[in-house]
């Protein structure tokens, strides 16, 4: 699959933003591509704290989805997952694990950017300034 270098433009009203749970036993982060305010998220990766494994969650997506598919710059990343749906809950996408110190990882923290393939369509997922420090605030604390 060809994928385009450069970085995709700054969608409006989107940007990554970090949320790190200290209350738990084991600290845990949430990086989400959203619209702030809204439950308007069509990414996230969540990590626990120095653990160095990432993992990529698409909620309310399609119930079929399998897998997906993120590049930044000349780095691209193919994750299978499965997504579990019911009756009172939208479709949830989960990945398999992602090291924290991967190529594709290192790429984005340093990019501020992605674009993410899921079931032929694909999005660009670009940060801010404040995004962009999301990122790597959200890639030191998954892995250090």
């Amino acid at each position: 699959m060809a994928q385009r270098a450069g970085p995709p433009p700054v969608s409006d009203g989107y940007d990554w933003a970090i949320r790190i749970d200290e209350e738990s036993r084991v600290s845990s982060a949430i990086l989400a591509y959203e619209v702030d305010g809204t439950d308007d998220q069509p990414l996230n990766f969540s990590c626990e704290q120095g653990g160095n494994r990432i993992f990529a969650s698409i909620s309310g997506g399609d119930p079929a989805l399998r897998g997906i598919v993120l590049s930044s710059g000349p780095q691209s990343l193919r994750l299978p997952g499965t997504t579990e749906a019911n009756e009172d809950e939208p479709p949830h996408f989960t990945s398999r694990e992602i090291a924290g110190n991967s190529p594709f990882i290192r790429a984005f923290a340093a990019n501020g950017w992605l674009r993410m393939t899921a079931l032929g369509q694909t999005t660009g997922m670009t940060g801010t300034a404040a995004g962009k420090q999301a990122i790597k605030r959200f890639v030191e604390f998954c892995t250090r």
